[in-house]
């Protein structure tokens, strides 16, 4: 009999990565039973455009997880065009089949969900994990009746790509928001104004 796998596939711009993302992904790593933990750096964000080229944010992306029981997939800087979870999806399924997939998500996108590409398809081929903060309350009635989910709290800390653009670009003290190795990256590349 074959096992199937049960994969988690984290998904984000990460412009930059930040230590909010890797105290996320390090608590989930730990509380979850993936068999594979696949966090995936969005090649171009369909909702938004990133600062930094998708190839530098893949590189913080894997500088800032190197030491974490993770996976980093390059599947979506690797694909031209818009990113969508659905092509991601389709991609991974193939590699990992037979599996289970979770597509882990941030309670912000919640309200955001129904406007996904091919939601109705995705959500057929996963089951969403989404991550709350403390005391925090999730408004269900705003997840399509079709989505099948489960929730998880997490202390997030509380940090924001925003945030630590305008820092490094205000030539601000960063060490508190990025890991060491990101800022450095940022600095030899001159990213977000860095001096």
């Amino acid at each position: 009999m074959i096992a199937i796998k049960k994969v988690g596939i984290f998904g984000g711009s990460f412009d930059p990565i930040h230590l909010g993302h890797v105290h996320l992904i390090s608590e989930l790593s730990k509380r979850t039973n993936f068999d594979e933990f696949v966090v995936v750096p969005a090649g171009q964000p369909w909702q938004k455009n990133p600062v930094a080229s998708k190839f530098d944010r893949l590189e913080m992306t894997k500088l800032a997880l190197q030491d974490l029981p993770v996976r980093i997939s390059d599947v979506e800087v690797k694909r031209s065009g818009n990113s969508y979870a659905i092509d991601t999806v389709n991609e991974l399924k193939s590699e990992f089949d037979p599996c289970q997939i979770v597509w882990i998500a941030g309670s912000d996108i919640v309200s955001q969900l129904h406007t996904w590409h091919h939601i109705e398809e995705l959500a057929q081929l996963v089951k969403f994990l989404i991550v709350k903060r403390p005391n925090s309350k999730i408004d269900t009635t705003q997840i399509p009746n079709f989505i099948n989910f489960t929730e998880i709290e997490i202390a997030a800390l509380d940090i924001s790509a925003t945030q630590v653009r305008s820092a490094i670009a205000a030539q601000g003290d960063i060490g508190e928001l990025i890991p060491d190795k990101v800022a450095e990256f940022i600095k030899s590349k001159g990213l977000y104004g860095a001096a």
